[in-house]
């Protein structure tokens, strides 16, 4: 004999609400609803194993219940906390995420912004590869709910979601400077289509220049290919000879992957922190914590990092985005997810 089918008249007889409630849980309003009634649906379509028929849904709502999510680059361990982060944003109201990756290329985002719109999508997160980015602006203004995550687009505001990343590079100028450092050189990867390593950077000159009296934007920056430990060495060595033997320095990285490579450099040229250098910078490898590996705390005896926190960017990210899908006319927004302070051996002299 087959089994019957679940319907919604079902599911609201289980759970003792209205056809009209489980309705409202089902199409992504559930905040439309009380604490008790809301897990009452919830409880009640688990067990029965529920699923409503997404054709139907999307006929009744004029919605695909789909969102396309760009990412710059899925590979890098921010991008994996960010996925989770917004997966579990998304599945909350109900929609389903179709993940790209534009390997670090405008062309390739572009394009695939076009097949994710030809897909009708109902919104889309995008962790943009460019600072210049019309078509997202064209696609914002002829309607389509767009939110950036952590990457701004120049001279034009969308809705965002980032870190305050200007308060820590000077918070740990100033933490360097206290501690008898003299010199302090950024370490950092191209920044020009990137505005939180564009934005460290812009701090850290400022910073260099009002603690340490730096007023050249050359001396003190290296962009270097953190893929390239050869060239990662060149630069250190570089460092540490236009630095005076009394002077002590200190090396400050724009993102994870090159505080590694810049770490990894150090200890092939047998360097220590902070006996030879100080070495400090951003931790956002959130996936990492997830599992409990302190990875900052397990390197030369404790690296100086402000962590941010990506999987709760990518979740707010998301639920920004579904009240944008909800609510097309509200005002844009900018909300910043906290960063921590991790002051350890690494930029300790005393």
């Amino acid at each position: 004999m087959t089994p019957k089918k679940v319907t919604i008249n079902d599911i609201a007889a289980a759970a003792g609400v209205s056809k009209t409630t489980v309705s409202r849980y089902i199409n992504g309003h559930g905040d439309m609803l009380s604490d008790a009634s809301r897990k009452r649906v919830e409880k009640a379509i688990q067990l029965a194993d529920y699923r409503p028929s997404a054709v139907a849904r999307s006929l009744k709502t004029q919605k695909s219940y789909l969102v396309g999510v760009v990412l710059a680059n899925i590979t890098t361990p921010f991008a994996t906390s960010l996925i989770n982060g917004i997966s579990s944003g998304l599945a909350d109201g109900g929609y389903v995420p179709i993940f790209a990756d534009a390997a670090d290329s405008p062309a390739t985002e572009n394009r695939i912004l076009q097949t994710l719109v030809s897909h009708q999508v109902d919104g889309l997160l995008v962790n943009t590869t460019s600072g210049d980015n019309p078509r997202l602006v064209e696609l914002a203004n002829s309607g389509m709910p767009v939110v950036l995550i952590d990457r701004t687009i120049r001279h034009y505001d969308l809705d965002i979601v980032t870190a305050p990343y200007s308060k820590p590079t000077v918070d740990l100028m100033n933490h360097l400077k206290d501690q008898g450092f003299g010199r302090v050189v950024l370490f950092t990867q191209p920044f020009e289509n990137n505005s939180p390593r564009e934005i460290r950077r812009n701090a850290f000159l400022a910073a260099n220049e009002e603690l340490f009296g730096v007023d050249s934007t050359l001396r003190d920056v290296r962009v270097v290919d953190p893929l390239d430990p050869q060239g990662v060495q060149v630069a250190i060595r570089d460092v540490l000879q236009t630095t005076p033997a009394e002077e002590h320095c200190a090396l400050y990285a724009t993102n994870t992957i090159t505080l590694i490579a810049v770490y990894n450099a150090m200890c092939a040229l047998g360097l220590r922190a902070p006996g030879d250098l100080g070495l400090c910078g951003p931790d956002d490898w959130g996936w990492a914590h997830r599992i409990g590996w302190d990875w900052p705390e397990s390197l030369a005896g404790g690296i100086t990092t402000f962590e941010t926190d990506p999987s709760t960017m990518g979740h707010e990210a998301a639920r920004l985005l579904l009240t944008r899908i909800q609510n097309p006319s509200q005002v844009r927004e900018k909300r910043y997810v906290p960063v921590t302070m991790r002051l350890r051996a690494s930029t300790r002299l005393g």
